[in-house]
Order: C-alpha cells, then structure tokens, then sequence
C-alpha cells in the first residue's frame, strides 16, 4: 500500500461474482479477495467504478529486468478472460477445455 493511501477493497458484486466464477470453471480454484499483491493501479479509477479488480497471470519478475510470465498460463488467461466478460454479458459460458 502507498503511504498515505488506503487499502483497495471493492464490495463484492457482479464483476466479483464473474471473475471467480470464470476462475474455477476454468480451474477448479477457489478464490479469495486479498488486498496483498501491492500498490494497484486500481486505486486511480476506484472513485469512478462500483467494483475494481486486478487479476493476472503470477508474476515474481513484474517491474523487474527481463519481466516474464509462463506461456503455459496464457491459454488459461485467455478463458477466464473471456468467461468473465460472457458472465458480465449474461451469456451462457462455454464449456472449459481443460
């Protein structure tokens, strides 16, 4: 958390409902809202959004030299990306391929 800026912590809602549901009809997790992955970037459109999230591939190197992700997890990025906005759509998710 920056100093002198509260904590991100959006109520749950709609987005929250998609993004967890496309996250364990993808794979099988549950999920858990945390405040601990660092400063977001969420905190500047947060007055302007019922609900902000960040969600994204695990990423020890980010803002480091030679920032990488795992090609494995694009694939799975992709459908929870994309089940997500079909959710928010209130179109029926496809069936995951995994």
């Amino acid at each position: 958390m920056d100093r002198g800026r509260p904590a991100l912590l959006t109520t749950p809602g709609a987005l929250v409902d998609a993004v967890r549901g496309a996250i364990r009809a993808e794979t099988g997790l549950s999920t858990e809202l945390s405040t601990t992955g660092g400063t977001s970037d969420g905190r500047f459109i947060a007055k302007a959004c019922a609900e902000v999230i960040e969600f994204g591939p695990i990423n020890a190197s980010i803002h480091k030299i030679n920032e990488h992700v795992l090609v494995s997890s694009l694939d799975p990025l992709k459908n929870i990306y994309k089940g997500v906005l079909e959710r928010l759509a209130g179109i029926e998710p496809m069936a995951s391929t995994r």
